[in-house]
């Protein structure tokens, strides 16, 4: 489908690429038309839910949230003119020789997550990634629905967050598929980037992984050249998949 406000293309599956390219050509027709000159595919609306095509894999089994898509989507992008706005990146790596990390200068807690933390998760993402690429607000509803299928998967132990003085400052959002953490998202309050927060916060949840017998983690659909990376080369990651976020300027 198309979203006329914003100049996407987003939720729809191509059969094969010949009438993938068809539908792919009549969509940016029809957002020419309205007069787009930059076209973004393919995002569902915003960049809260499902955006990014797979375009390279290692193989390794596909995990929730994650973007799917034959890989073969890519050239039918290409061939209708689109090229890479923002690529991404997912790394894999064991938990074997996760080590306690040293104390930060900041005094800080670590506490488990609560239901009733999904608002402070909330609140502590509008203010962080406000700044983020086609970010776009929205609702506390919006934002329950699109966590709700998560809520049932998630241990308490793994999602975790970040207090001074009993006040929120960041969280570390996870979740486990059988043997492995997914690192989801990681957010510290401005004020206090760069004080270590962050980076104990991952290193917490996964020597919790671990001593639940969990023996790998994903760092998940991390932004090339973003900070985040940093957790796959400090723990020796391997890229098990890459991701284009596409643009056609017209």
């Amino acid at each position: 489908m198309i979203y006329l406000d914003r100049g996407y293309i987003g939720c729809f599956e191509m059969r094969d690429k010949k009438t993938g390219k068809e539908q792919l050509e009549k969509y940016v027709t029809q957002l020419k038309d309205a007069g787009h000159t930059r076209i973004i595919a393919p995002i569902d609306g915003d960049t809260w839910h499902k955006y990014r095509a797979v375009s390279w894999s290692n193989g390794e089994a596909p995990f929730p949230l994650e973007p799917q898509n034959p890989l073969w989507y890519n050239e039918v992008f290409n061939e209708c003119g689109f090229k890479p706005l923002h690529k991404y990146s997912s790394y894999k790596f064991s938990l074997d020789n996760v080590t306690p990390l040293a104390k930060t200068d900041k005094a800080f807690n670590i506490r488990n997550f609560r239901e009733s933390d999904l608002r402070i998760i909330y609140d502590i993402s509008l203010q962080e990634f406000n700044e983020n690429f086609l970010y776009t607000d929205i609702t506390f509803e919006e934002f329950s629905k699109l966590y709700e299928p998560l809520l049932p998967m998630l241990d308490e132990e793994l999602t975790v967050i970040a207090e001074i003085d009993g006040n929120p400052v960041g969280f570390a959002f996870s979740f486990a598929i059988s043997d492995t953490v997914i690192l989801k998202t990681l957010a510290v309050r401005s004020e206090f980037r760069s004080s270590g927060i962050g980076a104990v916060l991952i290193n917490h949840v996964l020597l919790v992984a671990s001593q639940k017998g969990i023996k790998h983690a994903v760092a998940a659909l991390m932004a090339d050249g973003n900070n985040s990376l940093k957790i796959a080369s400090k723990y020796e990651g391997e890229k098990i998949r890459e991701y284009i976020l596409y643009c056609l300027e017209v």
